[in-house]
């Protein structure tokens, strides 16, 4: 990024301003990064649960290539040293259900008839993926958005334009009804191999499966994506989850395995006598489960046998339970949401449109059977990943996955797991396990600073003293003008 010349500010205000400017333009561009030593800082192993004696790290050309003893000349040597003073260093986190360029849901009349809309928008992409970065998201899967905005955004990441994450991406979700920059519509096993296909063509990383896909569509979508080199993640209600991982499904998002298959034969009866349409089902088919019953059981055994990826986004389904509050999460999207999302959220777009004050109070009763499925599933062998809906409401970039990790720690989620889940796990779960994760010579340099230990509490991922994005430490200005405060 070139900097114009500034003249020397004459106030103390113009001076924060120019300060800010400096700031984020240090986060940007094409220049190699400079070799850099971060000395004194205690490495946070997530995958032994320990942080080390105080290190030396050395990172060059993007990349770390060495870790040594505290003031190690050849740790050193001709770089930039960093005395980290025994801060914490932890790889950056991973968000494996971020919609960056989602825009916000729309209902819009066009040529005479009412069309739901969702067109990708590269200004909210940009917004959220410099707020990810300055909560120490360096990585994301965005699971389903706009393939051509997703290459404009990579484009521009490499072009040096922009700050963000890397991204892997779906392209539109593939389900039975079409929304315009969200999902395509595919009526029969056919057309979603050939949606499939066109998906791969136009760069997808992912396929991903949702809802409305009938058992043979949704069998013909994991084949399709398979026989491509692509893995299939999937949204499901209806499908029970043992049955799609049967299928060769790699990837389930979303606790809310809401499918009539997972209730005993009474529990089912009593639900769908009652059952209404929509998001009610987000609690009211929970009433009737027993995360201890004989279906949790096949789920947790499903989960062991198959081992899929698997994001739970608690963080989204939270938000919406206690939507009737005031709260964290409208804090979080005034200070952090794009604005044109903001105003979607508020006017009317949520996760529960229609609910009444005593729908809030159930959804909040069932809360503890959600926090116990989660314990037991993130217990499992399993892929377990981290993932917020980012784009949907109430979900704030950066902050939220934060959150994320707190609701699975308060549900009983040891923090060494939760770390794992959102580093290591992530990492191999989009096969680039050699170059991202881990604090190891030979991978990228996507790293967090964090003034206190996350092992010890898992809030502690908040304290963020610096970032460092593919080799360029970012200090607190730098990540105050990328959330452009």
């Amino acid at each position: 990024m070139r900097i114009p010349f500034l003249p020397w500010p004459r106030s103390a205000a113009a001076a924060l301003a120019l300060s800010a400017i400096l700031a984020l333009a240090a986060t940007t561009g094409t220049a190699r990064a400079a070799t850099l030593a971060l000395d004194n800082v205690r490495i946070v192993d997530v995958e032994r649960a320990r942080s080390t004696p105080p290190r030396c790290l050395r990172i060059e050309n993007g990349s770390i290539v060495r870790i040594a003893r505290p003031a190690s000349r050849a740790c050193r040597r001709d770089a930039r040293t960093v005395d980290m003073q025994e801060r914490y260093l932890m790889p950056g986190l991973i968000d494996m259900h971020a919609h960056l360029s989602l825009g916000p849901l729309q209902m819009r009349r066009e040529r005479g008839q009412l069309t739901m809309v969702a067109d990708p928008d590269d200004a909210i992409a940009d917004h959220n993926a410099r707020r990810l970065v300055a909560f120490g998201v360096t990585t994301i899967r965005n699971p389903g958005g706009d393939l051509a905005a997703a290459a404009r955004y990579r484009e521009a990441l490499d072009g040096g334009r922009l700050t963000g994450p890397e991204s892997f991406d779906a392209g539109p979700v593939i389900n039975n009804a079409a929304v315009r920059g969200l999902a395509t519509a595919a009526s029969d096993p056919d057309e979603v191999r050939q949606v499939v296909a066109d998906q791969v063509e136009a760069g997808a990383d992912w396929i991903k499966l949702y809802t409305g896909l009938d058992r043979e569509q949704l069998r013909a979508g994991i084949e399709a994506a398979h026989a491509h080199g692509r893995p299939a993640v999937a949204h499901l209600d209806a499908i029970a989850w043992p049955d799609a991982l049967e299928m060769g499904l790699d990837a389930i998002v979303h606790l809310m395995p809401t499918s009539p298959d997972l209730l005993d034969p009474q529990a089912r009866r009593a639900w769908q006598a009652d059952a209404r349409a929509g998001t009610f089902a987000f609690f009211e088919w929970w009433e009737h489960f027993d995360p201890d019953g004989a279906e949790a059981d096949r789920m947790v055994a499903a989960f062991e046998r198959h081992r899929p990826v698997f994001d739970a986004t608690l963080v989204a389904f939270h938000a919406a339970f206690v939507q009737d509050l005031d709260n964290d999460y409208k804090d979080d999207a005034r200070r952090h949401a794009h604005p044109a999302l903001q105003a979607s959220w508020n006017d009317w777009f949520t996760f529960a449109i229609g609910w009444k004050p005593e729908d809030f109070v159930r959804a909040r009763a069932i809360w503890p059977k959600v926090q116990r499925m989660a314990v037991r599933l993130y217990a499992t062998d399993a892929r377990l990943t981290l993932g917020t809906d980012m784009s949907n409401p109430w979900i704030a970039p950066g902050i939220s996955l934060h959150r994320e990790m707190q609701l699975l720690a308060e549900a009983g989620v040891p923090a060494a797991t939760v770390l794992r889940a959102a580093t290591v796990n992530a990492a191999d779960a989009l096969g680039a396990e050699r170059r991202l994760g881990r604090i190891a010579p030979g991978h990228e340099a996507d790293l967090l600073v964090l003034d206190a230990d996350p092992l010890q509490d898992i809030r502690n991922t908040r304290a963020i003293h610096a970032v460092v994005l593919d080799g360029r430490l970012l200090d607190t200005a730098a990540l105050d003008a990328l959330k452009g405060e």
